[in-house]
Order: C-alpha cells, then sequence, then structure tokens
C-alpha cells in the first residue's frame, strides 16, 4: 500500500515528495559513482608506481630521436609507456660517462638505467655505420624499467625460462664474455640482465618467453633485425682484421724461414768459395775445363741465391703493404670503438 501522505495537526494533508523512475536511476548512479572512487582511490594505493609512471608520461614529451627509437622497435603502448616513464636522455661523452660509466678497460657502456632515479640514460653514437645500436639499447634499458616494476612473483616465473635461454647459448664466447662482466660490475642482477640482453637480442626464445616479450614489443624482430645489424658491423670488422693478421703473421714466418735459408745458403756458398780460392791458389784444379766447370757452379748457386733474395724483398714489399692494409683495419676499429665509448685506457653503477 502506497502512503500518500501523513495528517496535519489542522487535518490537511501533508504533501509527500515521490520519486520518479528518473530520479531513482539518478541516486542509483550516484551511488555507483561514490562506490568507483573508493574501489578507484584503492587501486591507487595499490598501484602507485603506476600512477606515478602515469603523470611522468603526461608530462613528458620525447625527443625526436627518442620518439624514433620507439617506433623502429616497434614497442607496443606500454613498451612505449614504460620507456616514456623513465625519461630517456640522450647525451653526449662527458655527460653521458658522469652517470653510467663502468669504469672498465675496453667495454663500452651505451646506456643504463638507474633505479633509485628510474630514468634511463643512453649514449650518443653518432657513427652512421652504427644505425639502429641506440635503437637496442634504448629497448635494452627499457626491459630494464620493466624487471624494475615486476612483483617478486612475476621475476621467480621467469627465471626458469631465462636460464633455459642462457643455456642454450653457453657457448657463445661473446655472450659468455658480457655476462661474466655483468657478474663483476653488477652482482646478483644476473636474471635482470639476462631479461633485457634475451629479449633484444635472441631471435628464437621459448614460447613463454615470447608471449612476456609481447607485453612490450609489437614485433620482437624488429629489435632484434636492429641487434644483428649493428653488431654485424663489429662481427665482419673482427673477421677482417683477424683474417688480414693471420695473413701478416703467416707471411712473416715465411720471410723468416726464407731468410734463414737464405743466409744459411749463403754462409755455405762463401765456405765453398773460399775452398775454391784456395785450390786454385794452390793449382790445384787438374784443367781449365775442371776449373771453369767448379767456378761455373759456384756462380750458378750465387745467382740461385741473389734471385732467392729478390723473392724475399718482394715478400718483405707483400708484407709491408699487408701491415698497411691491417694499421688502416685497425683505425677503423679504433673509430668504431670510440663510436660505442671503448677507450684504450680506464673509462668512466647502475643497470647497463
Amino acid at each position: 500500500m502506497i502512503d500518500d501522505g501523513a495528517l496535519l495537526p489542522n487535518g490537511l494533508p501533508q504533501a509527500r515528495a515521490r520519486l520518479s523512475a528518473g530520479q531513482g536511476v539518478a541516486i542509483a548512479i550516484a551511488v555507483a559513482i561514490s562506490a568507483v572512487g573508493v574501489v578507484g582511490a584503492g587501486w591507487a594505493m595499490l598501484n602507485q608506481q603506476r600512477v606515478s609512471d602515469q603523470f611522468t608520461v603526461w608530462q613528458y614529451t620525447p625527443a625526436a630521436a627518442v620518439a624514433s627509437y620507439a617506433q623502429r622497435t616497434d614497442l607496443t603502448d606500454e613498451g612505449r609507456f614504460l620507456l616514456y616513464a623513465s625519461r630517456p636522455v640522450v647525451s653526449p661523452p662527458e655527460d653521458f660517462n658522469e652517470i653510467c660509466s663502468a669504469h672498465q678497460e675496453d667495454v663500452g657502456i651505451l646506456g643504463c638505467y638507474v633505479p633509485a632515479t628510474q630514468q634511463i640514460h643512453l649514449y650518443d653514437v653518432t657513427d652512421d655505420r652504427l644505425d639502429g645500436l641506440e635503437e637496442v639499447v634504448a629497448a635494452h634499458e627499457m626491459l630494464h624499467a620493466a624487471w624494475d616494476r615486476m612483483s617478486t612473483a612475476e621475476r621467480e616465473a621467469l627465471a626458469p625460462l631465462l636460464e633455459a635461454e642462457a643455456a642454450k647459448h653457453a657457448d657463445d664466447p661473446d655472450f659468455a664474455k658480457t655476462l661474466d662482466f655483468y657478474k663483476r660490475t653488477e652482482p646478483g642482477e644476473r636474471l635482470n640482465e639476462l631479461h633485457s640482453i634475451i629479449g633484444t637480442e635472441f631471435v628464437e626464445v621459448d614460447a613463454a618467453l615470447e608471449a612476456h616479450y609481447a607485453t612490450y614489443f609489437a614485433d620482437r624482430g624488429a629489435v632484434t633485425a636492429l641487434h644483428d645489424k649493428s653488431n654485424r658491423v663489429f662481427r665482419e670488422q673482427a673477421a677482417a682484421v683477424q683474417a688480414l693478421a693471420d695473413q701478416v703473421d703467416a707471411l712473416a714466418a715465411s720471410i723468416d724461414a726464407d731468410y734463414a735459408a737464405y743466409n744459411a745458403g749463403y754462409e755455405q756458398l762463401n765456405a765453398e768459395i773460399a775452398d775454391f780460392n784456395a785450390r786454385a791458389d794452390a793449382g790445384d784444379f787438374s784443367s781449365q775445363a775442371q776449373f771453369d766447370r767448379d767456378r761455373g757452379a759456384l756462380v750458378a748457386r750465387q745467382d740461385a741465391l741473389d734471385s732467392e733474395y729478390a723473392r724475399i724483398s718482394a715478400s718483405v714489399d707483400q708484407y709491408n703493404a699487408l701491415l698497411a692494409q691491417l694499421d688502416a683495419l685497425n683505425a677503423t676499429t679504433a673509430e668504431l670503438n670510440a663510436a660505442i665509448n671503448i677507450t684504450p685506457h680506464e673509462a668512466a653503477g647502475a643497470n647497463g
């Protein structure tokens, strides 16, 4: 029964407000909004890092180079979000090394993620021959930012997958050298580094791990292709240097052996010439024909040794030419090393 109203003392009915259907919905919505506000506040409390990252991204305007890194490595929205949340800054050597240098001889550091500031610092690679390298480094560091934001449970779930992939490459000397470097400079960060290395450098990985990286890369093949492209420059340079160095060493050994044989031959010839002259002075030849025959044999051997000397001299000229080529290759190597922040002396931690 609907109560239309209560009576006032004077007997007139008191008007009671009725709720229309629209008013009911409005109140229901207001209540719902209030509930969402409470839930949202709770979510924000539990996800303070994400909220902080979102405000950072909103306030961050990426430089053209940084935006290009995200595009060329085919980052997903999440990968781009984490990259921008890390406020990447590309710096010249003197500024970069103040923050990221590992103080390791003959080691080039090109980027680092600093957990204390949650910022990515990138070395400015200006050598056109190394196109794509900065992009790979940026993606590598973005994965450090991702790891930094993972829970312990998430990291533990990834650990066996990462170690299984690392085991597949255990015989790769370059990979082993890289892991040894990180073991010395960043103890306790093996899984963190594996997460970034595998994600940006390994072309094929286990399906479960590939699914994980799909969170950050729309097509991870884009970044591994850039890695192969830039890394190929160093592989080919090293192979060229090694091949030419082997050729120079082999030619040097051949020249040394030829010189030794030439000198021994001339020593023997000189001894026989001395004997021939002594016999001539003593009138020890029975005829002019014998004298001429023995003398002719000595002259022929001298001519042969002179020809051998000329051949050795030609080999020496070839050796010097190869040495000049090797010097040129070494100069190119020095240029490439300088381009990736490697110097022959101790250079100027964070996650690299």
